[in-house]
């Protein structure tokens, strides 16, 4: 059998690595059903929704093997083609339509075995989407120790022999060729601040100068030379000019109608009339007067 994709070695592990969560769909009842169909568990509980009610359980639930299915997917993708050993869970938590599982896992040990046989073991668990426990399980697989002692073993030749002194020599050479991290010198403690609030400063002074007395501000001066301009010559007045003295003119007169003025014999002036003067009135005569009007009651 070929397995396309990278192994995982016995070397390249250590203890305390962690799986990539696989997080899975919600659960819903047609998975339930196909589940059960194939795993030939026909619990009514599973899907008989009147039953699981009238036992006291507010629906129908699933499985717990289901999430045993997921901690098995979880370690199988991430091992890629190591020998499973051992598999157990345990149900935590009631698995109910709806929910959304994370399986998790991570490396807790790694054993030299009898007969130069690598192991370890992960430890596995699912969550939902409340962060609540509801599968655990364990899993043990057998892996090579890197690409030589799988290469020695496929072509039918004994398998690498690595002790447990030697695989810790390894390590700390590994571990003495990592540059270290320079220690970094530790923060110097800050003053406490003080309880009491910080006094407001003080508000500016008014001048009491009046608008009018006050110097107007000076300009800032500016770094660039001030460029004046040159200095234009005034231009010469003019001497006033003298006015012509106007000559008369003499109005045309169209021919036609100065023949009319010749022919047409002149009319004697008229001659005013004489204004008529009023007689003056003497001063002895009085204008008699207006009887006074009745008095109204």
């Amino acid at each position: 059998m070929t397995i396309n994709v990278r192994q995982l070695y016995f070397e390249g592990i250590k203890v305390g690595d962690e799986l990539p969560p696989l997080v899975k769909p919600p659960v819903d009842r047609l998975q339930i059903a196909r589940y059960v169909g194939a795993a030939g568990d026909w619990n009514p509980l599973y899907i008989d929704e009147p039953h699981a009610r009238a036992s006291g359980f507010p629906s129908a639930f699933a499985p717990g093997t289901i999430g045993m299915g997921y901690l098995a997917e979880l370690a199988t993708d991430w091992t890629r083609g190591a020998r499973l050993r051992r598999l157990q869970s345990r149900l935590v938590k009631f698995i109910w339509p709806g929910d959304v599982l994370t399986a998790r896992g991570r490396v807790v040990e790694r054993r030299f075995e009898a007969g130069d046989t690598y192991t370890m073991d992960l430890e596995l668990w699912a969550e939902n989407q409340r962060g609540e426990l509801v599968t655990r399980g364990l899993a043990t697989y057998q892996l090579y120790y890197s690409a030589d002692d799988e290469a020695r073993q496929r072509a039918g030749q004994p398998p690498l022999h690595v002790t447990q002194a030697e695989e810790e020599a390894r390590l700390a050479r590994l571990s003495r060729a990592q540059p270290q991290r320079p220690a970094m010198a530790p923060r110097a403690l800050q003053p406490a601040r003080p309880l009491a609030p910080p006094t407001p400063p003080p508000p500016p002074a008014v001048s009491r100068v009046p608008p009018a007395a006050r110097p107007a501000p000076k300009p800032a001066p500016s770094s660039r030379p001030v460029q004046r301009p040159a200095a234009r010559a005034a231009p010469k007045k003019a001497a006033p000019k003298k006015a012509a003295p106007k000559k008369a003119v003499k109005k045309k007169v169209a021919p036609k109608k100065a023949a009319a003025r010749k022919a047409a014999p002149r009319r004697p002036a008229r001659r005013p009339a004489p204004k008529k003067t009023a007689p003056r009135k003497s001063a002895s005569k009085k204008a008699p007067r207006k009887p006074a009007g009745k008095k109204r009651k």
